[in-house]
């Protein structure tokens, strides 16, 4: 298992703001952070995780954010059940897993880096264009089913990377920008990333 790169982006956060809010972030003198991310892991990750582990307050279309152990004990459990290998430490006391997918299709996803303006984070994530359904063929399932043939479990590929999160010790990400224009406040949106549990 790659080790993560986190030592990079947590050390350019302690120059970034700690006020979650969306007034001026457009404005070039806002940007805190603008940091390449060297490799982020990534993993094909049941869909089951998103839709019954994972609580909607974390997550919206495709992005979002891992808050504590115990939910990326979940993931890394349903990730583990096919192969052995041991988790990688992420510290949940400093840091919170951001992650991204593609929600419509089965795509390999990278997230390159991660501009932050005044603690609110804003993936650049790069992925491949393909229009492969999640899950394989429906009605490939549907005959395999009926065949009794073993039909694997639908599954995305998942970008994962730790972002050093805001504390009195040290500025860093306040909010997960999810979907939005960063000019216009009233169409973005904004995952608030929280206190260490």
């Amino acid at each position: 298992m790659r080790a993560w790169t986190v030592l990079a982006v947590g050390a350019a956060l302690l120059g970034a703001g700690c006020a979650a809010t969306m007034e001026g972030y457009a404005d070039p003198a806002a940007l805190t952070l603008k940091s390449p991310v060297v490799k982020a892991t990534t993993l094909d990750i049941p869909v089951r995780f998103f839709e019954e582990e994972l609580a909607s307050r974390w997550q919206h279309h495709g992005m979002g954010i891992i808050n504590d152990q115990e939910t990326f004990q979940k993931l890394w459990k349903m990730y583990a059940a096919e192969v052995t290998a041991l988790p990688p430490a992420v510290d949940f006391e400093n840091f919170a897993v951001l992650f991204v997918y593609d929600p419509e299709h089965y795509n390999l996803v990278d997230i390159r880096g991660l501009n932050v303006w005044q603690g609110i984070a804003n993936p650049i994530v790069a992925h491949t264009d393909w229009t492969l359904t999640i899950g394989g063929d429906p009605m490939m399932r549907k005959i395999n089913t009926q065949k009794g043939k073993p039909v694997p479990e639908p599954k995305v590929n998942v970008a994962l990377l730790p972002i050093l999160r805001n504390s009195p010790r040290h500025p860093g990400v306040t909010a997960l920008l999810v979907e939005g224009n960063p000019e216009d406040e009233g169409a973005s949106r904004v995952i608030p990333v929280p206190e260490a549990p």
